[in-house]
């Protein structure tokens, strides 16, 4: 993977909505019975289970293509959307529970329904659509961030244009005059038909930062598909239609006094003209100083031996190629975690896991060489499907103290397939939005929605330095984080 350094560069498209817990083992539920078990109603029954999972895209003005919020437009799409349900793409959530990989613990605001609640559905359906006793239907949560204290805007918008991927930054001022801990973040682009994904990362007062205000206004636009600035932090990775980045009590992103924020856009003007603009960050501050910070990290996007394992395509030394026609091509790679440079107990709080247009499934794991604590050695870190237009960040629902722990020694394992014939609808897309002629061709490792990808991305949670809480007005962030959240730019 090609990356300006140090920002991580991804190619993102919209994540899922539906925001709700539910059990993450349901399996897809079985075909709908003949006759209804149980009386089901529109209001006592159904209306909460589609406001819970379904109304936040579903609803006049949403992105779902046709409304769920009254029965009568539930009704005329119950037998689509019971399709979709069963065969587990709606809600689209690609985390997957399988005897080769399945992670420890399930995830937080897992959209998918129950199989009780499928089966409310169909009893529903089976009864012929009782309404029941009229009353209010629950709103669906909310896709806001709450407690919003600042918004932070570019000074001017940024016009998308020609026929490549453009790589451009802004400066943003957070106004840090202390250190404080951000505890959530959400991106609302401007122009969500060019904004493929934002990569926002905190450059702490000192030489580096210097230099970076030296070149380049606050708020103005500027191309940092070749900035190089060593010791910057990745705080966020935002794609298109995740919800609001919100942390626990207990882990925040710490943002040092006088830290500037590095917006990272990635856009892809995709067939668009002169395409405006202005995408804003919305940020929740707190002065509570959390039991562990939060930052980002990647592995995978491996280019060569030995990290790159030879697949049954290769000729010669192994290559990260995807060749034109095959409809399972598999990349698989492995890599050591160096020392840390000190840092202790860190752990994994979440997985994003990051394709590109013709991808069609990805897994990672991690191999413990010193397991702990009754750890496994090799425990499954996310496992999923991939559709491009529905990728997401997946939280481990467990307690801080029981996330997934990596240490110098451990070796992370990713393992991505792809299908590049042109029976796969996301190959045509590519073609025509890429202006390439109507045949499938070999797809390099890259940044260009034209090349692919294969990497696992992961929220850590480190301990929070004694520093912090003893001289909190000069706590720098150590240098080892950056370069733990670098790990892969290579």
């Amino acid at each position: 993977m090609r990356l300006p350094l140090p920002l991580l560069l991804l190619l993102t498209a919209a994540g899922a909505c539906g925001t709700d817990s539910a059990d993450p083992t349901a399996p897809t539920a079985p075909d709908a019975p003949a006759t209804p078990v149980a009386h089901a109603t529109w209001y006592q029954d159904v209306a909460p289970i589609l406001s819970k999972h379904c109304m936040s895209c579903h609803q006049d003005g949403g992105i779902g293509p046709f409304s769920l919020t009254d029965p009568d437009s539930a009704r005329d799409h119950a037998g689509s959307a019971l399709d979709q349900v069963d065969k587990g793409e709606m809600p689209p959530f690609d985390a997957q529970e399988q005897a080769d990989c399945t992670p420890r613990f399930g995830w937080v605001d897992d959209p998918r329904l129950t199989s009780a609640e499928k089966q409310t559905l169909h009893d529903w359906k089976a009864g012929d659509y009782a309404l029941g006793v009229e009353q209010a239907v629950p709103a669906p949560p909310s896709t806001a961030l709450p407690g919003i204290t600042k918004t932070l805007t570019p000074a001017a918008p940024f016009v998308s244009q020609g026929d490549r991927d453009q790589f451009t930054c802004f400066i943003l001022d957070p106004g840090a005059t202390q250190l404080t801990w951000m505890t959530g973040l959400q991106v609302r682009p401007g122009n969500d038909k060019v904004v493929h994904h934002v990569v926002l990362s905190e450059v702490q007062p000192g030489p580096d930062l210097t230099a970076l205000l030296a070149d380049h206004e606050i708020g103005q636009p500027f191309n940092c598909d070749k900035m190089a600035t060593p010791n910057q932090f990745v705080i966020s990775i935002w794609t298109p239609g995740n919800q609001p980045m919100q942390t626990p009590a207990d882990l925040a992103v710490p943002i040092i006094a006088g830290a500037k924020i590095v917006m990272q856009i990635h856009y892809h003007p995709a067939n668009t003209v002169n395409a405006p603009d202005l995408t804003n960050v919305d940020v929740r501050f707190s002065k509570t100083v959390p039991k562990k910070m939060y930052f980002i990290t990647a592995f995978g996007n491996e280019a060569k031996a030995p990290e790159l394992l030879a697949d049954p395509d290769d000729v010669g030394a192994p290559q990260f190629i995807v060749p034109k026609n095959k409809a399972d091509h598999v990349e698989h790679m492995r890599r050591t975690i160096p020392d840390l440079g000190g840092l202790t107990d860190v752990r994994f709080y979440s997985a994003n896991p990051h394709m590109h247009l013709v991808g069609s499934h990805i897994s990672g794991t991690l191999e413990h060489s010193a397991p702990r604590d009754g750890e496994p050695r090799t425990e499954c870190l996310a496992n999923g499907g991939w559709n491009f237009d529905w990728q997401r960040t997946y939280i481990y629902d467990t307690p801080l103290d029981n996330l997934p722990r990596v240490q110098a020694g451990d070796t992370i394992d990713v393992t991505c397939h792809w299908n590049n014939t042109i029976e796969n609808p996301f190959v045509q897309r590519m073609l025509n939005d890429n202006r390439l002629p109507p045949q499938p061709v070999d797809i390099s490792l890259g940044e260009q929605t034209t090349n692919e990808m294969c990497l696992e991305i992961f929220g850590l949670a480190v301990n929070v330095p004694a520093a912090f809480t003893a001289s909190p007005a000069t706590a720098v962030l150590p240098t080892s984080l950056s370069g733990l959240g670098q790990l892969m730019l290579r």
